[in-house]
């Protein structure tokens, strides 16, 4: 009896939930005929929602944010949707996840005879806290970043606008490789440029400095005991080239023909005036306090003075500059990868009996011997790859002299010209990113 009153119970509550609605001529609708298709709201309709163009991505849609950086069959590293680079698949195979130790670009803001202030030029982490110990020691995620970030992605260029009360300036990156459909030489470029514009809102100027640090990159993610072994032969040599200066980072410790082998560079472009300083290795500690070795000397001053002598193989560049009044700055940096000893065994693939690790190779690498040399073809084209991009320069109704009156009128960028006819295709200049 108690089961027939409580299913009886639930028979009148269920109709008196549906009466108003069939009241109103609302009952349950007919099923719709057999190879009948609903119509979707046109676009544009109240029913339909809207999707903002260009797509911005805020909070905690930043975190699994991968915008790829590096030429079609060059690689690539990801920028993340923070400002950090994530995803180093330069190295011939899919790779997600792999990354350097330390790979972080550092902000030093003085304005007038104000108290600096530094901080990690990047968006705070956001969760998932993946991994075993959480966030780990790497990349320091104790040290101050800043507290957002509005991301705005339009391959093949990426903008990122950062948000952070606490910093008298207002910063964004925007970073891309060169990508021209119908162009393979200057599409599959092992290269990335990121530049940081600074505007100072103030009545007075500003001292800024950014540093790029990375951990020599040659040799990541090694797996047999003698690629593991030259980690401590890695070499960073100071070099300077057409348009940048910076490190050339290197690991004589590989033999030639190791799949590892190859070259990196981290540099500042050298277009617009700025003071460069580099160290070839942060100072050598114990228990993990190299980063907050360098910590404390690009904190005090905004720049690397003495070089330590007993350091390891992080490398930083920094690039400084003055912001006047009402002003901006740009800060550039490029990026350049050779890795030629691409093998079948390598991407995973299947080969025949004894080929399996046979050198295919990559086409960037039969046009440039290094990663100097790719850097030193792309840099000083800069500007015409961007304005092929049909790049145009920011608005100039923000930007004042130093006296505070208007600038004049600013050029926009000269119209996309057609791409040069591209070079005869080969099997290895069509491969897909490695």
């Amino acid at each position: 009896m108690a089961g027939t009153r409580r299913r009886s119970f639930l028979k009148a509550a269920a109709l008196a939930a549906g009466a108003p609605a069939l009241a109103r001529g609302q009952g349950p609708k007919p099923p719709e005929p057999a190879g009948k298709t609903t119509a979707l709201p046109e676009a544009g309709s109240a029913s339909r929602p809207s999707l903002e163009y260009p797509r911005r991505y805020r909070g905690r849609q930043l975190a699994m944010l991968a915008f790829p950086l590096g030429g079609i069959g060059a690689g690539s590293i990801s920028l993340g949707g923070r400002g950090q680079l994530r995803d180093w698949e330069i190295f011939n195979r899919p790779d997600k996840g792999l990354k350097p130790s330390y790979a972080l670009p550092s902000l030093w803001v003085q304005k007038g005879a104000s108290r600096p202030v530094a901080m990690v030029l990047e968006a705070q982490h956001l969760p998932p806290y993946e991994g075993r110990d959480g966030l780990g020691s790497e990349n320091s995620p104790g040290l101050r970043r800043l507290r957002a970030a509005t991301f705005t992605g339009e391959f093949p260029i990426a903008r990122i606008d950062f948000h952070d009360r606490r910093v008298p300036v207002e910063l964004s990156l925007e970073a891309f490789s060169p990508f021209f459909p119908l162009n393979a030489d200057d599409s599959g470029l092992p290269i990335a440029f990121l530049r940081y514009r600074v505007r100072n809102p103030a009545a007075e100027r500003a001292q800024v400095a950014i540093a790029w640090s990375i951990d020599n990159p040659v040799g990541l993610g090694a797996s047999t005991p003698e690629q593991k072994s030259a980690a401590e032969k890695r070499v960073n040599e100071v070099r300077s080239g057409s348009g940048w200066k910076g490190l050339v980072m290197t690991n004589p410790g590989l033999p030639p023909e190791d799949v590892l082998q190859g070259s990196f560079l981290l540099a500042a472009t050298t277009a617009d005036p700025g003071e460069v300083t580099v160290w070839r290795g942060w100072p050598r500690g114990r228990w993990w306090n190299s980063p907050l070795l360098f910590w404390d000397a690009f904190s005090a001053t905004g720049s690397l003075a003495e070089e330590p002598r007993e350091r390891n193989q992080v490398g930083t560049v920094c690039l400084r500059k003055v912001v006047p009044a009402g002003g901006e700055a740009t800060f550039g940096f490029v990026l350049a990868w050779h890795f030629p000893n691409r093998t079948p065994e390598r991407m995973g693939w299947q080969a025949a009996k004894g080929e399996e690790k046979t050198v295919v190779g990559n086409a960037y690498a039969r046009r440039f011997p290094d990663a100097a040399a790719a850097a030193d073809h792309a840099t000083p084209r800069l500007a015409d790859l961007e304005g092929r991009l049909g790049r145009s320069p920011p608005p100039c109704a923000s930007r004042r002299s130093p006296a505070g009156s208007r600038t004049p009128p600013c050029r926009t960028s000269p119209p996309s010209s057609p791409p040069p006819a591209s070079a005869p295709r080969t099997a290895s200049s069509t491969d897909g990113k490695a």
